[in-house]
């Protein structure tokens, strides 16, 4: 007798051994399979850190400001400058002796409150008022029988009102008119770059400050300076200085300027390029890598990378003409340049020339100078500053018979401490002192001392 179809197998409580193992490992998927999504509970993925950012070396804030001592608001700014520089000549010249000279310059700018209740054209004004104040031995380059000032800061001993005036800038900052007492510093016919050396031949508008009567810091004429930006890149500076009142001005707080009755007027055209091409992240710190040394400039690889604060000025092409009552006419044009050099972090490469075509009027019609400025040479002062420059004076027949040309070797070393002081030995050899011939080549030692609060 047949038995009985066989009954289906029943479901068990509990999947094989084999089923399981398939499960898990779809559950947490293999090493190219995406993850599950978590679940509701589960707690979020934290994102990766981003990678440490390259600490910065940058200059100490110093010893504060007037503005910050004296707790004054953020309309008024209030500046003190001190700048020291004493000098000797172990070597050569008329003499051999030691000098010291000092500037001490007091600017005062006052703005409108920028709170709601100021009105948009008032903020757009400026009052500035600036007093500089001499000390010390101003003569020293002619006892030792030099044509030129060795030190930036040789004037007359006195107090020199340099600027009062009132400005007015655009909403945009396309432009800029600035009326009243005035002067070409900082800007007309000086690079930034100049303002590193101490020889007056170097220190910003060369030569020009041997024309009678021109407005060269720390002179003002009465007169104006309309500033035009109509690119990012480019600026125009156009002045008019009435030179018949230097002197006048120069004695209001009764000073003995020494300079002679002036006459007429000066014009005088700038245009400025900060060409791009040559600012290629100039505007980012330096790219540096810490050694055991110090810090050079970083390669392809780098362990320990560190940024550095630039204390270079950017690229810079300039050319500038003046014309006036004279006639005295003449030409400038200078170059700043950075450049890739196989030692230190920044490198400046500049050059200037000078010519006056009306030699009457110009003690100095014809200049030529050049240098370079590095940063960083010393791996352990990544913020101080090399400086080497010379430049060469050319002198008038008319005006200085018997007189040729000067020259200028400069080097120098500038030990940034902090942002309110900075040190600064130099060493200067002058060419053919006095430009006649007659005196033996002259060596100097100088130490520049410059506080800022």
């Amino acid at each position: 007798m047949a038995g009985a179809p066989p009954s289906p197998p029943q479901a068990s409580g509990h999947p094989p051994a084999l089923a399981l193992a398939l499960l898990l490992l779809a559950a947490t998927g293999s090493g190219n399979a995406e993850p599950l999504p978590a679940g509701p509970g589960a707690e979020p993925t934290p994102p990766e850190a981003p990678p440490p950012q390259p600490a910065l070396v940058q200059l100490e804030p110093g010893w504060g400001t007037l503005q910050q001592t004296l707790g004054l608001p953020a309309w008024v700014d209030l500046d003190l400058e001190i700048l020291a520089e004493p000098m000797v000549n172990p070597v050569g010249g008329l003499v051999r002796e030691a000098s010291w000279i000092q500037q001490t310059t007091l600017a005062l700018t006052l703005r409108a409150p920028t709170g709601e209740s100021a009105g948009q054209e008032w903020k757009r004004w400026a009052m500035h008022l600036a007093v500089a104040g001499y000390n010390g031995d101003p003569s020293y380059a002619q006892r030792v029988g030099a044509a030129l000032p060795l030190q930036e800061v040789a004037n007359p001993v006195g107090f020199w009102l340099t600027r009062a005036s009132l400005e007015r800038r655009s909403a945009d900052g396309r432009w800029s008119l600035e009326a009243g007492l005035v002067g070409m510093a900082p800007d007309l016919f000086s690079a930034p770059v100049e303002g590193f050396y101490v020889h007056d031949a170097l220190n910003g508008a060369p030569v020009l400050f041997t024309i009678p009567n021109f407005p060269v810091f720390p002179v003002a004429a009465p007169g104006a300076r309309l500033v035009l930006r109509p690119t990012p890149a480019t600026t125009l500076r156009l002045a008019s200085f009435n030179l018949a009142a230097t002197d006048e001005v120069a004695k209001l707080l009764g000073t003995a300027s020494g300079l002679p009755p002036g006459r007429g007027w000066t014009h005088q055209l700038q245009w400025s390029y900060a060409a791009p091409w040559l600012n290629r992240r100039l505007g980012e710190p330096i790219a540096a890598c810490r050694h055991a040394g110090g810090l050079r400039a970083r390669g392809r690889t780098c362990g320990r990378p560190v940024m550095v604060e630039r204390q270079l000025p950017g690229g810079l092409l300039q050319l500038a003409a003046y014309a006036g009552t004279g006639p005295n006419r003449g030409l400038y044009g200078s170059a700043t340049v950075p450049v890739a050099l196989p030692w230190g972090l920044d490198h400046r490469l500049w050059a200037a020339t000078a010519a006056g075509f009306d030699t009457a009027a110009n003690p100095t019609p014809s200049y030529i100078g050049g240098g370079l400025v590095s940063q960083g040479v010393l791996p352990g002062r990544p913020l101080d500053l090399l400086i080497l420059g010379v430049a060469r004076t050319g002198f008038s027949p008319i005006s200085q018979p018997g007189l040729s040309h000067e020259g200028v070797v400069e080097l120098g070393y500038q030990m940034r401490i902090n942002q309110s002081f900075n040190l600064q030995p130099s060493l200067q050899w002058i060419l053919n002192p006095g430009a006649a011939g007659r005196v033996p080549g002259l060596f100097a030692a100088g130490l520049q001392l410059g506080f800022s609060f």
